[in-house]
């Protein structure tokens, strides 16, 4: 335990410290990855806060919703319906604790979930997964690539202890714990849903048929309940069910092939889209070794979470989506040969570094 907050100490101070130099190291222009974004809007905002740092994108949604509330303008137009509520609802429980600084309290929210984070996989590893050094997979979540979100304004460090916890009450076969934390996990973002899924594998893998009617298989489907409720939420503020998924598009992701996000007009988009195609080949061929070498539960957390990833007619932010799925870097950790380990953690840690420049300057970085 002592190893584990040393680790996540170092990290959380070093990766900081290097995200507040390469801030103010590049006098950089506005980012031209994509042709939706407005240079002028996404541009480098160079000062040596280490707070503000954190919130770029869609930080600014969250944290809009903290403040103000939900909005609907139009479907035409970005709002903030399509943010799960769960997380803005902590920043600003915390927010009367920082005396309405909500950016400071939503570093301080995903501080902490990551921190949460880390305990239950290590917690996890060692009771399910005792073969393997339950430091290992967390060094390798701290290295991944989009690694820097985790403490940033978005929803993934609160995810990821949903989705683990979620996980680990399962194999315990506390279902009613389970379900309660993928609740929590389907009022974070749209992929909670998908955790209903191997809940329901691990349900009949231990029980079977026999016993499919109880308290505890029913628990599994507060899951769900959760994203129909927010559906509902829309439904009855703005009169419309799915109101998601029609301002989910503004973000180009309309659920059906777009031919715009494969045009490569700038040498950014040709870098970018080459990076997001890495991603989704390496997501495939894990997916395929988790299947193969891991649980069936977690190759079916991880190929459902990719198939709605790519089924929204693009590959941005698949960096990102991929983060939480844990079940990634146990596989990572399994192997016996250090010289694939130290490949993996090379590679890794210079994307790490470029993703961090990236996010901290304004640029797209998922």
């Amino acid at each position: 335990m002592k190893k584990l907050i040393l680790i996540f100490a170092v990290w959380f101070i070093a990766i900081n410290i290097f995200a507040v130099l390469a801030l103010n190291r590049f006098n950089l222009k506005g980012d031209t990855a994509y042709t939706w974004i407005d240079p002028s809007q996404y541009s480098q905002k160079q000062g040596w806060n280490p707070v503000d740092i954190h919130a770029q994108w869609d930080s600014a949604f969250y944290l809009d919703i903290a403040k103000n509330g939900y909005s609907f303008k139009s479907s035409g137009a970005l709002s903030n319906i399509v943010f799960f509520p769960l997380y803005p609802f902590l920043i600003k429980a915390v927010s009367l604790l920082t005396l309405g600084h909500t950016i400071l309290a939503g570093w301080i929210v995903s501080t902490i979930f990551l921190f949460l984070a880390l305990l239950v996989l290590y917690k996890l590893i060692r009771e399910f997964h005792p073969e393997i050094d339950p430091l290992c997979p967390i060094f390798f979540l701290l290295i991944f690539p989009t690694a820097f979100f985790l403490n940033s304004i978005y929803t993934e460090s609160l995810f990821l202890f949903l989705s683990i916890t979620t996980f680990y009450f399962c194999f315990k076969k506390e279902f009613i714990f389970a379900g309660i934390f993928g609740l929590l996990a389907a009022l974070t973002r749209i992929t909670g849903i998908i955790l209903f899924i191997p809940l329901v594998w691990e349900y009949l893998n231990a029980y079977g048929f026999a016993k499919l009617l109880n308290k505890k298989i029913i628990s599994i489907f507060l899951i769900p309940i959760g994203t129909l409720a927010f559906f509902l939420y829309h439904k009855i503020r703005f009169g419309d069910f799915f109101l998601f998924f029609r301002v989910e598009s503004r973000w180009g992701r309309s659920f059906r092939f777009n031919p715009e996000h494969f045009q490569f007009l700038t040498r950014p988009q040709i870098v970018n889209f080459g990076l997001d195609l890495i991603f989704v080949l390496f997501a495939l061929i894990v997916c395929y070794f988790i299947f193969k070498k891991l649980r069936v539960s977690y190759g079916l957390y991880t190929a459902t979470t990719l198939a709605v990833a790519l089924s929204t007619g693009t590959f941005m932010s698949i960096g990102r989506y991929i983060l939480v799925l844990f079940p990634i870097y146990i596989l990572m950790a399994k192997p016996k040969n250090n010289l694939f380990k130290q490949s993996y953690a090379l590679v890794s840690v210079l994307l790490l570094a470029l993703y961090t420049i990236l996010f901290v300057n304004g640029y797209w970085a998922g």
